[in-house]
């Protein structure tokens, strides 16, 4: 079911194909994913280099 289905007055079936409304809706919703996108990509790194030098700092076992 489309989100506008029910709150656009102009409503008929196939024309979210060419509707302005829906691609404003449709490119706020690839912004929005690509900034979530882009904030876990951001912390990942971040947790990664820090998982890394917590590990570095760990005592090792000598080598036999």
């Amino acid at each position: 079911m489309l989100p506008c289905q029910s709150s656009c007055p102009s409503f008929c079936p196939g024309c979210h194909k060419t509707c302005a409304q829906w691609k404003q809706f449709q490119q706020a919703q690839r912004e929005t994913r690509e900034a979530k996108k882009q904030y876990l990509r951001f912390y990942q790194a971040l947790c990664g280099q820090v998982t890394r030098q917590y590990r570095a700092m760990q005592v090792r076992r000598p080598a036999w």
